[in-house]
């Protein structure tokens, strides 16, 4: 595996990453940082998410190329909010640490008087925000005219963010002959427009899904009813041996009720969201990172650039609109080599986009419940005798000293608590200490009891398949377990039960491989016969059911259909299922 030292980096910045304990480069870094140390100029693009070491990636090639002598900007980069810029300036602070470069750091919320100062004292580096930027721009109070590279750091973010019109702006204000090196979790149309307007012959570089994804992420999904997460949230907390982690939230609304519902309940909890000044934002995230509180409630884009060692837990309130933002999530922990938890809280229907993450990011979610009450209580019974054997371990001498430490406690109010407990019964002792126990162990708890789907009930749901031969065409079960098994998808016993009759057969299926079956299925023959086939209900072990919302019907020779792709009749039965949920 080839070494730092290996790559064509100044010796002051190489020193730098061997005090920093940086040997090996993340896969990005090794295929990014050759490219981009080229004294020819060069446009990138590189395609990667959160935790693949991209910061990295682009600091060190862009240090390495600053002419120190050079007491004005050569190098911007923009990042999508202010937390990331931070988490840049940092990195450049200390990789640079040997060099005399000067680095500004511009974004908004704060006053602009400092930011000038250093921009005029002579900074080579400026990293910030799209918005402030723009500001010193219009001000004149930053010059890009000597700018060689310009980085374009999460660049599908801050295009979701609505700063296209900034990010223009900026790439006309620098020279003509600057290289870009733009970084993206994601290939939006709006990437591609930056890319063919302003960038020249760019170079490629993806880091591929498989890579990004930590091993040391167990990662798990819980089907949970929206007005019961809080309640499995506590419980998740509650449950583990320790909780350091992040849970996120759709919207900055949101993350503030369910930050303000868990301090209710007794927790140290931080919010993090865009309605926060920056100020707010800045002393959030240090109190987290000195665990002055170990739950942190936040949104996606206030999350962005947060970089925190250490972290046990990641939890989804729910699934995120965009799957590639899953991956930003859970990439928190289990980093470093240490151990973590992502659990996301979904609603069945949500079952097909969890397939669509194992697929698409090659990984695997596990089904998981939410810790039940007599779980709890177990926890915490537990955690009481594990208390008691250390107390009663605990010699006087050594609790007198941890009493003294205690502040205006003296010696006399220590001894008359003992004359006070040695007047009360055997009886007595155990009541208070009975209820003391109980209120520091078991007061707290969740116990409240909450609808979810049980892993059991969830894995015994099955899917129905018709497909449009039956005995009448020869078919018999053997033949039908054959054509699903050729497919490579399903195994035996996911087949839970065949029924043949005259002109079709009907397959019960583990809900988990129905999706990718039917797309196998696709123009194969079953018996040397056109197949057709179905997919037309859910089916629990109680034996209810309900129609599938997919409508997939896939036949030899034609093509899965798109919403809008209905014949006249089931346009017609649509519009009456339309009238009937519209008068509910």
């Amino acid at each position: 595996m080839p070494t730092f030292k290996e790559m064509n980096l100044k010796p002051e910045i190489q020193n730098a990453l061997e005090s920093l304990g940086f040997m090996y480069p993340t896969e990005i870094q090794k295929k990014a940082i050759p490219l981009l140390l080229s004294e020819k100029k060069i446009d990138f693009h590189g395609q990667a998410q959160t935790g693949t070491g991209k910061t990295l990636a682009f600091v060190l090639p862009l240090i390495n190329k600053i002419n120190i002598e050079l007491r004005k900007p050569q190098a911007l980069i923009i990042a999508p909010t202010r937390e990331l810029a931070i988490q840049i300036y940092e990195s450049i602070r200390l990789v640079s640490k040997n060099l005399k470069i000067t680095t500004a750091l511009i974004y908004g919320g704060v006053s602009m008087d400092e930011q000038i100062r250093i921009l005029r004292s002579g900074a080579q580096v400026i990293v910030g925000t799209p918005g402030r930027i723009k500001d010193h721009i219009s001000r004149k109070t930053m010059n890009l005219s000597q700018i060689n590279t310009l980085v374009l750091d999460e660049a599908d973010i801050m295009l979701d963010m609505g700063f296209k019109e900034e990010i223009e702006d900026i790439l006309n204000h620098c020279p003509d002959d600057r290289e870009i090196w733009l970084f993206s979790a994601t290939v939006k149309s709006g990437i591609e427009d930056i890319k063919r307007s302003h960038m020249s012959e760019p170079v490629v570089v993806q880091v591929s899904r498989k890579q990004v994804t930590t091993e040391k992420t167990e990662q798990f999904y819980s089907i949970v009813p929206f007005k019961s997460r809080l309640h499995a949230v506590t419980r998740f907390i509650q449950s583990a041996s320790e909780f350091y982690g992040i849970i996120f939230c759709q919207t900055k609304i949101l993350a503030s009720e369910v930050a303000d519902e868990l301090t209710k309940r007794g927790y140290s909890v931080g919010a993090l969201h865009g309605d926060m000044s920056q100020a707010q934002r800045n002393l959030v995230i240090k109190k987290f990172k000195q665990k002055e509180f170990t739950i942190l409630v936040a949104t996606d884009v206030a999350a962005r650039g947060i970089d925190v060692a250490n972290l046990t837990h990641v939890i989804n309130y729910s699934l995120p609109e965009d799957l590639e933002s899953y991956v930003h999530r859970i990439g928190r922990t289990g980093r470093a080599g240490k151990k973590g938890t992502a659990i996301t809280f979904i609603i069945k229907g949500d079952l097909r986009s969890v397939s669509r993450i194992e697929r698409q990011f090659g990984v695997k979610l596990l089904p998981i419940d939410v810790p039940s009450t007599q779980m709890l209580i177990n926890n915490a019974i537990k955690e009481i005798s594990q208390f008691i054997k250390t107390q009663t371990q605990v010699d006087q001498a050594t609790e007198l000293e941890q009493l003294d430490k205690v502040d205006k406690v003296k010696s006399t109010e220590i001894d008359a608590v003992y004359r006070l407990l040695d007047n009360l019964s055997q009886e007595q002792l155990i009541k208070i200490a009975g209820n003391l126990l109980y209120k520091k162990f078991l007061s707290t708890l969740d116990l409240e009891e909450i609808p979810y789907v049980h892993v059991d009930q969830e894995l015994d749901e099955l899917q129905e398949i018709c497909i449009n031969l039956g005995s009448e065409d020869n078919i018999n079960k053997e033949d039908i377990i054959k054509y699903l098994m050729d497919t490579g998808i399903v195994k035996e016993d996911q087949i839970k039960k065949i029924r043949i009759i005259n002109r079709r057969s009907y397959v019960k299926l583990s809900a988990d491989c129905s999706p990718e079956l039917l797309t196998a299925l696709h123009q194969r023959t079953l018996k040397g016969l056109k197949a057709r086939v179905n997919l037309t209900c859910y089916v629990n072990d109680a034996g209810s059911s309900r129609r599938s919302g997919s409508g997939s019907r896939y036949g030899s020779g034609s093509r899965p259909r798109s919403r809008s792709d209905y014949s006249s009749r089931e346009r017609s039965r649509s519009g009456s299922d339309r009238s009937r949920r519209r008068s509910r």
